[in-house]
């Protein structure tokens, strides 16, 4: 199962590090990789809570992608300059009939 390019969809990212609480970053970017084409996410286009990050993309924004694997990543860093990520995940992006932003 997919995502179809063209919906708006809500990804969770969640994350089981006890040590972790998002709520304590200073800045929280979650980046979408299709071969190139890079759309990164941060302030209101997300909501972050303290182990999960809930992102939204827009029609169009899902329109960019090409029908495959598209990869996934959270960012975050903290006010003392230090940096951190997750792993790169993979999203399947599945093919839309009516191919464009309604």
């Amino acid at each position: 199962m997919g995502v179809p390019r063209g919906t708006t969809p809500t990804f969770t990212l969640t994350f089981n590090d006890e040590a972790l609480d998002l709520t304590t970053a200073t800045g929280v970017y979650v980046t979408f990789n299709d071969n190139g084409n890079i759309i990164t996410k941060t302030g209101d286009a997300m909501t972050v809570g303290a182990k999960q990050i809930e992102v939204y993309l827009t029609q169009k924004e899902t329109l960019s992608f090409s029908v495959g694997a598209v990869e996934v990543q959270a960012n975050w860093t903290y006010s003392d300059g230090k940096r951190a990520a997750s792993k790169v995940a993979t999203v399947n992006i599945t093919k839309q009939l009516l191919d464009e932003v309604i």
